[in-house]
């Protein structure tokens, strides 16, 4: 029993390496194990009294530690600077709902004092179970928006990248060249699917849609621009190659 007690709180912190000051439970579950082992005695109500108010102090300290780590996320969204008003509704949705995250855990936080040894292991598995199904998929998709934000501008610097090589490349009387042509019809097509995935993560933050599979979303997108920038650099190879001869003439 002791074991799963400590397996609870431990389970609703956030990461260890980064917990200080509400979310260092050591004391608190150490003291837990100490009262746990005491035998049996005549006076048991004693016994109850101090686990009971064990239980309470940790499972507090639990709510404070997952109201920072909410507000931690919140945070990290309201710093992204979003060029795209589409993005700040997409961004204001998300900081409301992690609003409805914080008021939830202090609503929940009032009602800890009017719990008993029973009604404390039940809040406590209850509070776990609620952590997973709100606060878990909106840590994840606000990560996932933050890295979608950033990916914007990179979208859009690829394309401007390509729209000026297509500029050059008729001042330079290649754009009918078939070869580099064909390149360039690469790039855009490159830029295309980038576009695609980008458009369906899109729709998941938009949407809210938890699981997703929007990382993987991420990562094909940057892939393709990465792709197009091979593009880019083959262009110059093969321009660089017919221009160099035509300057030595």
């Amino acid at each position: 029993m002791g074991f799963l007690i400590v397996a609870t709180f431990v389970a609703l912190s956030f990461n260890q390496a980064e917990a200080a000051g509400s979310c260092d439970f050591k004391e608190g579950i150490k003291e837990l194990s100490v009262i746990q082992a005491l035998p049996q005695t005549n006076d048991g109500l004693e016994k109850i009294k101090n686990e009971l108010s064990i239980r309470k102090k940790l499972i507090g300290q639990t709510i404070d530690c997952a109201i920072n780590e909410t507000l931690s996320v919140q945070s990290g969204l309201k710093t992204v600077n979003t060029n795209y008003p589409e993005l700040d509704d997409i961004k204001s949705r998300f900081v409301s709902k992690l609003n409805e995250i914080i008021g939830y855990y202090q609503m929940q936080k009032n009602t800890v004092n009017d719990l008993g040894i029973e009604g404390s292991k039940i809040f406590s598995a209850n509070l776990k179970s609620w952590r997973a199904s709100n606060f878990i998929p909106m840590a994840e998709l606000g990560e996932n928006f933050i890295i979608f934000s950033k990916n914007q501008d990179i979208l859009q610097t690829t394309q401007n990248r390509a729209d000026q090589i297509n500029l050059t490349l008729k001042t330079l009387d290649l754009a009918d060249n078939q070869k580099i042509s064909g390149v360039l019809n690469d790039a855009r097509k490159n830029i295309r699917l980038a576009n695609d995935d980008n458009n369906q993560t899109r729709d998941i933050l938009k949407r809210m849609s938890w699981p997703n599979n929007a990382s993987d979303l991420t990562i094909s997108s940057l892939k393709y621009l990465k792709n197009a920038y091979q593009n880019f650099f083959d262009i110059w190879k093969e321009t660089e190659g017919i221009l160099k001869p035509a300057a030595t003439k």
